[in-house]
């Protein structure tokens, strides 16, 4: 009998030591498992933002650097402004040289090649030439 109450409690305490134990470890405060979910949660959203704003960092330095390669490679096909005001310049001079000597009836076209190729340097040459030849037709 005594050997049977033995191995009755002995198998008693191997069912009930696991199940005894196994709740000592189990928090049983219900506010606590709730805070540790909320701290669970916390840290998964901060997590999830800094992904966010990580990609969001990405996005616009690939949108500065998109910006920058336009702005590079717009650059290449325009001609600068001041190049177009020189070439303008140089044509309108030479326009005037050629009226000029059509309109006196005297000179050549290499007057209108040198305004064209030089600006207003070879025009204020040309005027000068023409002024000294007015000057010997009155005399």
């Amino acid at each position: 009998m005594k050997r049977q109450v033995l191995m009755g409690f002995l198998l008693v305490s191997m069912f009930a030591c696991p199940a005894v134990l196994s709740k000592e470890f189990v928090p049983e405060d219900i506010d606590a498992q709730m805070a540790m979910k909320e701290r669970e949660m916390n840290l998964q959203q901060r997590q999830a933002k800094m992904d966010m704003e990580r990609e969001m960092q990405k996005l616009d330095l690939e949108g500065q650097r998109l910006k920058l390669e336009h702005a590079r490679g717009m650059n290449k096909d325009k001609a600068h402004p001041l190049l177009l005001v020189i070439l303008v310049v140089h044509i309108l001079v030479a326009v005037w040289v050629y009226m000029d000597i059509r309109q006196l009836g005297r000179g050549s076209g290499l007057w209108i090649v040198i305004a064209l190729l030089t600006g207003l340097l070879g025009t204020l040459v040309y005027a000068v030439v023409r002024l000294g030849d007015g000057r010997m037709a009155k005399s």
